[in-house]
């Protein structure tokens, strides 16, 4: 009996540190058919992330022992993206107007076609008002990034005042790129709290 799969996006908006999940769909399969939800993955929107909420390079790799089953990490560089790609080995060429970070860094993944790398740098100075617009039209030639919920882009990325980090998964629905961006996450809510919390 065939059985529908159902992909369930939520997306992460962080203007004010929050989440909107959504909803489930209500469906009813037709005669003969069985349907239930057979996966579940997460997506998280970091485009309207506030420049100022600040993120430690040190901790930007997640702990491998906070992976899914079946994924672990590699020390090979190997990413998806050629312009991701030229934008680590050749930051300056790739984003003049960024200007030299003072660290890079990357973690890949491999395993159960979760596959990808994430790269990440950090800036002593300021980025331009306009990074993500220059960060976007790099990766996808328009100021205005795809909605990560439904794209297909092998990129996606976050930016704020110091720190740009890109996921590179040639499956958008990468388990290691949610392992990642769930930890991101609640890494980004954990602070824009402290921040509350000093207001």
């Amino acid at each position: 009996m065939p059985t529908y799969i159902f992909l369930i996006a939520i997306a992460g908006l962080f203007g004010n540190q929050q989440t909107q999940p959504s909803q489930v769909p209500q469906f009813k399969a037709p005669p003969g058919y069985e349907a239930k939800v057979q996966s579940v993955s997460h997506s998280y929107n970091f485009y309207p992330l506030k420049r100022d909420l600040p993120i430690e390079f040190d901790q930007i790799a997640m702990p491998p022992s906070t992976l899914s089953k079946g994924i672990s990490v590699s020390k090979t560089f190997s990413c998806p993206s050629a312009t991701a790609e030229k934008y680590y080995n050749n930051s300056v060429s790739a984003m003049p107007a960024f200007g030299t970070p003072s660290r890079k860094g990357f973690q890949a993944f491999v395993g159960q076609g979760a596959d990808g790398i994430v790269i990440y740098f950090e800036y002593s100075h300021v980025l331009p008002m306009d990074a993500k617009e220059q960060l976007s039209k790099y990766f996808f030639k328009s100021t205005v990034p795809p909605d990560p919920t439904d794209s297909k882009a092998v990129e996606q990325f976050l930016v704020n005042d110091h720190t740009v980090i890109v996921w590179c998964f040639r499956n958008p629905k990468s388990k290691a790129k949610e392992d990642h961006q769930t930890y991101i996450f609640n890494m980004i809510s954990s602070i824009g709290q402290k921040m509350q919390q000093k207001k």
